[in-house]
């Protein structure tokens, strides 16, 4: 099967998006198998080969993985692969997790070598190490993902030394303390990042934690998490609308916003408790400020509207697994969608 791959092209890249931004739409408006029922569908009107059949069968794949149908998801990974088109993450490495789960050992080898072949022949895989290493990890073959994880790593540095695969660091070192192995420089990189998290975000924790107690907490209500406040995309359009200059602690558009949540609930990792995100209304929020003499999106506000939310129930556990769909609401896989943002922290 294997057909070595190539860096993604802009012109490549501009298709990705467009099928992706197509995918976000059509899973708002449709359910269950009607989603990848239809991704095949799309994949089936392009000419084998031809841009844009790949994507849509990995899309397919990774709907009907969060279906539960894992036959399904690995024959659309499986043709996505044959085809050889272009595709935003490799269909072999996003089957791997499904063959792992139907316990075809044989196959997982193959598509093992299959992967380390193309790489080795320059072949530019997005996240492939880290995801490989991932699937490994979760099904308790630890040396194997500690060898992904590392090479991820070199693969990273190879052209600019100072460039670190945050994945696979982390991923290493997780992997590494299962084994019981004793720390290397990486894994002192890596909590010396840890560290630095935590030295900044304790004023920022603490902040949150001060504002959850200055609510009324309803006798009987049980621990709330710590709550993150998040805009779906309509509540931020109109947020901004009315603040324009929230944008500066909101970010600019959703994406931005997306990213900022999501890099805020990584940095929380480490709170002893659970985290979550909040899902906010401007209606709801004007009508909480407003019980408490506020009219402004100041910070204090915003916390204990967060707070307020997860009081009351309407947040999202966080993290969701890597092939569950996403905290923000596109029905995408996480790992898809805001599992996959990098960071420079």
């Amino acid at each position: 099967m294997s057909a070595v791959r190539h860096s993604l092209s802009f012109m490549d890249d501009d298709l990705l998006d467009e099928i992706l931004d197509e995918v976000q739409a059509l899973a708002e408006q449709l359910s269950g198998e009607q989603i990848p029922l239809l991704f095949e569908e799309r994949a089936r009107g392009i000419a084998p080969g031809a841009p844009g059949r790949a994507a849509w069968l990995t899309h397919a794949g990774e709907r009907w993985e969060m279906e539960g149908d894992l036959v399904r998801a690995k024959a659309c990974y499986e043709e996505a692969a044959r085809d050889g088109g272009e595709t935003y993450l490799d269909p072999r490495a996003e089957m791997l997790n499904v063959l792992l789960e139907l316990d075809e050992t044989d196959r997982v080898d193959e598509v093992l070598a299959d992967l380390r072949r193309d790489l080795q022949a320059g072949w530019e895989g997005r996240h492939v190490h880290e995801m490989v290493g991932e699937s490994l990890e979760l099904h308790g073959r630890l040396d194997e993902a500690m060898h992904w994880f590392s090479a991820g790593l070199t693969h990273s540095q190879r052209d600019d030394p100072e460039t670190v695969d945050l994945g696979c660091l982390n991923g290493r070192w997780r992997v590494r303390r299962a084994l019981g192995l004793p720390h290397d420089r990486y894994d002192e990189l890596c909590e010396e990042r840890r560290r630095e998290y935590s030295a900044t975000l304790e004023d920022e924790t603490r902040l949150l934690e001060d504002e959850k107690r200055l609510l009324e907490v309803p006798t009987g209500t049980v621990s709330a998490p710590l709550t993150v406040l998040y805009w779906p995309k309509e509540e931020l359009d109109l947020v901004l609308d009315r603040w324009p200059t929230a944008a500066e602690h909101c970010g600019s558009d959703h994406t931005e916003h997306r990213a900022r949540v999501e890099q805020r609930m990584r940095d929380l990792v480490g709170h002893d408790g659970q985290v979550a995100v909040g899902l906010g209304s401007l209606e709801d929020y004007l009508h909480f400020a407003r019980s408490r003499g506020e009219e402004s999106l100041d910070a204090s506000t915003r916390g204990m509207y967060g707070a307020h939310l997860a009081y009351t129930g309407r947040f999202v556990a966080w993290p969701p697994g890597r092939s569950d769909r996403c905290w923000c609401g596109s029905g995408l896989k996480y790992k898809r969608c805001c599992g996959a943002l990098r960071f420079d922290g």
